[in-house]
């Protein structure tokens, strides 16, 4: 994979909180966006990065190549002071781990509060992740409740106790935001374009425009 520039992940101070929203992002939507913002907005944040993942360890290979993925989030964000598009994930080789990201990312700004978004379904994979102890040690999980999962908040808390133990329970169980209830999803998009039927209003437009331009799900 050849990328073409470097996009750069730190315009911001180096007091401020690293907040990140990762994903295959394949393609980035309105949900991707809107759910982002809300947690923002809740506490405070003044720049989420976007961070599209290589290879994710526990999904199918993304449909898309990254340079178009990555090309789809920087149209996405255009013009938006809230986000930013971090390539670290596309240049480094082999499974995107978390762990191996927010190492990265600490190592780089010491003395930054690390955020990780995830969503409520991905909470339930957390033992299958990668030295999932250490993640949650490394950073702020911040959970979006997203439904049917936020029914089973505490189903999915006990599952995962003995793995976490209580302390790093207690932080999740701390980290839960609500956020709007955006019933959007990458697969569905890319089996509409598949179909032929219209992707407007789930996807920015200049994503929409990308990808009829480029047949990226064709």
């Amino acid at each position: 994979m050849k990328l073409s520039g470097r996009v750069v992940c730190w315009s911001m101070g180096l007091s401020e909180n690293i907040v990140i929203l990762g994903g295959s992002f394949d393609p980035v939507h309105h949900g991707h966006l809107i759910v982002a913002r809300a947690a923002a907005e809740r506490l405070g944040f003044e720049k989420v990065l976007l961070v599209p993942a290589a290879s994710p360890p526990h999904k199918a290979p993304a449909r898309a190549a990254p340079e178009h993925r990555l090309a789809m989030l920087k149209l996405a964000i255009e013009g938006e002071e809230l986000f930013e598009v971090c390539d670290l994930e596309l240049r480094r080789r082999g499974p995107s781990y978390t762990f191996d990201t927010l190492t990265e990312l600490r190592s780089q700004r010491p003395g930054a509060e690390v955020h990780w978004i995830i969503g409520t379904d991905m909470l339930e994979d957390l033992p299958r992740w990668h030295r999932a102890a250490e993640v949650v040690d490394l950073a702020r999980i911040l959970i979006v409740a997203r439904w049917p999962w936020q029914q089973r908040l505490e189903e999915i808390f006990a599952q995962l106790m003995d793995q976490l133990g209580p302390q790093r329970i207690d932080r999740l169980r701390q980290s839960v935001l609500p956020t709007p209830a955006i019933d959007i999803s990458s697969s569905d998009i890319r089996r509409r374009v598949r179909a032929g039927s219209s992707i407007r209003y789930l996807v920015p437009e200049p994503v929409g425009a990308y990808i009829e331009k480029n047949e990226v799900y064709a």
